[in-house]
């Protein structure tokens, strides 16, 4: 088996058909999906959805998941801060919550994926930050999963409650039929990006994001290509690839100036660097 890469279509704007035409341009045959047409991929109507998997169809692309933002999100009276939720609301109530969760696995069934992402709630001020491996909706969400032949995988994500090694491994732990959605990118950014952390994480791993930084003088993160930033993926690549060694690996470069370009480039340094190369 080998890994391949995955390409975001909204990293290129709201239109899906130019992200998708740059994937088949790149020999990219799988796509991420997380918005279009202005709205978060969990708000789009069921024909808009359709004509997004049409359009993956007759290019013959695979959906490989669906970036939902479930779990990204706080009760009402908390305060979160600067979230990048692409189109959803990060002030949801647990009222609203069940049907988020019903509403993503029926946006994958439509999309044709079977992988999910979530997240384990912002955090805010004090009390009012939630905790995940708890959750009563977590239990409800797994089962309607399985039932639907998805995955939810838990994305290590610094803002919200988990988002270091340890933590990330009790919730696994604690739920086998959850998996992980490593980012290397926040791994590193929370001080962890060794190889000693992604042997641990490595074999909860079913799905991959990529992005690079260099930090900015202002403590802010100057997004790149992947390879050209600080994060050392040499070394995490190397790392994850021995214990698993057939994952998708999702380009999410966050580079608005020139964002074909830094695709193209990051997919270039991901079949050179990971051993094998990818498809």
């Amino acid at each position: 088996m080998q890994g391949f890469v995955v390409l975001n279509p909204d990293e290129l704007g709201q239109d899906p058909a130019a992200g998708m035409d740059l994937a088949v341009a790149l020999g990219v045959g799988h796509l991420e999906i997380r918005s279009a047409y202005g709205s978060n991929a969990l708000v789009l109507d069921d024909d808009r959805l359709r004509t997004v998997r049409r359009l993956a169809d007759e290019r013959g692309l695979v959906v490989a998941a669906l970036a939902s933002p479930l779990w990204k999100w706080c009760r009402p009276e908390a305060t979160p801060g600067r979230v990048d939720s692409f189109g959803f609301p990060t002030r949801v109530p647990d009222q609203d919550r069940r049907r988020w969760v019903d509403r993503a696995i029926s946006v994958a069934g439509i999309l044709g994926t079977g992988r999910i992402r979530v997240f384990s709630h912002l955090r805010v001020e004090g009390a009012l930050t939630e905790t995940f491996p708890d959750d009563p909706l977590l239990p409800y969400a797994l089962e309607r999963a399985k039932a639907a032949g998805v995955r939810l995988l838990l994305e290590n994500e610094p803002v919200c409650t988990i988002a270091e090694p340890a933590a990330l491994l009790d919730v696994l732990r604690t739920h086998p039929d959850m998996g992980l959605w490593l980012d290397l990118g926040n791994l590193h950014e929370v001080g962890h990006g060794t190889a000693g952390a992604v042997d641990a994480l490595a074999p909860y791993a079913e799905y991959v994001h990529v992005k690079d930084y260099r930090p900015a003088a202002d403590g802010t993160k100057h997004f790149t290509a992947a390879g050209s930033g600080s994060v050392p993926y040499g070394e995490l690549l190397a790392a994850l690839h021995r214990v698993r060694p057939a994952l998708p690996y999702a380009l999410e470069t966050h580079v608005r100036d020139d964002p074909a370009g830094a695709i193209t480039q990051g997919a270039a340094f991901l079949r050179r660097t990971i051993p094998g190369g990818l498809a």
